[in-house]
């Protein structure tokens, strides 16, 4: 069964856990924006990750709309972001992100996040965000910790998630290979 991985990162965790599912799992690699959506035909398995941003998957609607194309094939997306994944920030991203109204499987992951390599809009409103939170008495405290993290990188690479995702990609392999 061929496999498809495509992505959409802006600095590099996402991208990271792309090449390396990619690698494990004897999958094609793309960017999102450079696949050829004619070339969908190829792949049994189409993996996509996307980065987090206020909550929403980046690149998720580009991918979506391409939904009817994936009739029968077994569809992966995972999402990295600063957040530590838990059921609820899941599920949050399932429901924010409109994915529970199709059938494919989500993993979220967390990525590294070092605000000196920022480009300078993205600094700007994460400054803005600080502010805003520390005027507020119930934000203050996560206002502290984002304003400790501008001067201490977080570097998070989840291994055992990039495992079990290429763990799944195996078993639907070889399920298709018993038919």
């Amino acid at each position: 069964m061929k496999t498809l991985v495509l992505y959409e990162s802006k600095y590099g965790s996402t991208q990271k856990y792309a090449e390396d599912i990619a690698k494990h799992s004897d999958a094609d690699l793309f960017p999102l924006k450079k696949f050829r959506w004619k070339n969908l035909r190829d792949y049994e398995i189409v993996v996509f990750g996307g980065y987090v941003r206020g909550g929403n998957v980046q690149g998720i609607n580009d991918f979506l709309s391409h939904w009817d194309e994936m009739d029968g094939k077994a569809v992966i997306i995972f999402a990295s972001g600063m957040g530590i994944p838990t059921k609820e920030t899941r599920e949050n991203l399932i429901e924010q992100n409109v994915l529970g109204d199709y059938h494919l499987r989500f993993y979220q992951l967390r990525g590294s996040f070092d605000y000196s390599k920022l480009k300078f809009a993205d600094r700007l409103v994460f400054d803005q965000s600080i502010k805003a939170m520390s005027r507020d008495p119930e934000s203050a405290g996560q206002a502290n910790d984002l304003d400790w993290v501008k001067s201490n990188p977080i570097l998070s690479y989840d291994q055992e998630r990039v495992d079990y995702i290429c763990g799944v990609i195996q078993k639907i392999k070889i399920g298709e290979a018993k038919k």
